[in-house]
């Protein structure tokens, strides 16, 4: 099971297996086309449309009860990112969406707009962790009174006017980041996701994460520690040597964690 399957970048790895079967399992419907374009014709790939945390309920829909291997890949993938009208780059003009499933009718743009200022200081603080927002918060709510936030790129120079830059790191990176969580409910859907893994591997079967925020980390790290039904492989994580990092910077922040079922 590829639970995160975007453009099937690992699937593809994974087929070269021989008899493999992968399913391909992701939220963002573009990304199940364009997996399932790359593997047309591939027997041994099924599509699915759908998120991890309902992954027991759409294998059984395809007869399946057990796997030999799930893995995640919890980065934002780079076409998601690099479509302004999906809203997920504030280097990308466009609507604040950040929806990976459209089905879905929550908005970032909602939650600026109609969310009370305890509710936004909690996912900054929790998703963005964020100290101290209240500053922003207020400055957020005064201007909402009389202009909405609709667009990536107002609130990306809104929050730059208000934020001093440090580093390289731009102003906005951790609202966005806690947007986001927020819209896709990203850290619930995670240890559900995780909990159906560890129920659906055969003995044996080994689950993979790669994680990109400490968020993410530290539950995948807690979940595979407190569990007595897997062997942790990785007592610390798995990170990519610079030599990988210098041709693919966004592999900087990856973490690999892997367990095994007993």
């Amino acid at each position: 099971m590829d639970a995160t399957v975007g453009s099937g970048g690992h699937s593809a790895r994974i087929l070269q297996v021989s008899g493999v079967k992968v399913f391909g399992l992701d939220k963002d419907e573009q990304a199940v086309e364009r997996a399932g374009r790359r593997f047309a014709g591939v027997n041994g790939f099924v599509a699915i449309h759908g998120g991890f945390e309902t992954m027991k309920d759409l294998l059984s829909q395809a007869g399946i009860s057990e796997v030999d291997g799930v893995l995640f890949d919890l980065g934002v993938s780079t076409e998601q990112l690099s479509d302004g009208e999906r809203g997920f780059s504030f280097q990308k003009d466009g609507p604040l969406d950040m929806r990976f499933d459209r089905r879905e009718t929550l908005t970032a743009a909602e939650i600026l707009n109609t969310w009370r200022p305890e509710e936004l200081e909690k996912i900054f603080c929790e998703y963005g962790e964020i100290k101290r927002p209240r500053r922003v918060v207020k400055a957020l709510m005064q201007r909402r009174r009389c202009q909405p936030f609709l667009r990536t790129g107002d609130l990306a120079t809104f929050l730059s006017g208000l934020i001093r830059r440090r580093g390289r790191k731009h102003p906005a990176t951790l609202f966005f980041q806690a947007l986001r969580i927020a819209v896709n409910r990203e850290l619930e859907c995670l240890r559900s996701g995780l909990e159906q893994a560890r129920a659906l591997l055969k003995k044996g079967g080994r689950l993979v994460v790669i994680s990109f925020h400490s968020l993410e980390d530290r539950i995948v790290k807690q979940f595979l520690r407190q569990s007595e039904e897997l062997i942790v492989l990785t007592r610390k994580p798995v990170v990519a040597p610079w030599s990988v990092v210098c041709y693919h910077p966004e592999s900087r922040s990856a973490k690999l964690r892997a367990a095994e079922k007993k």
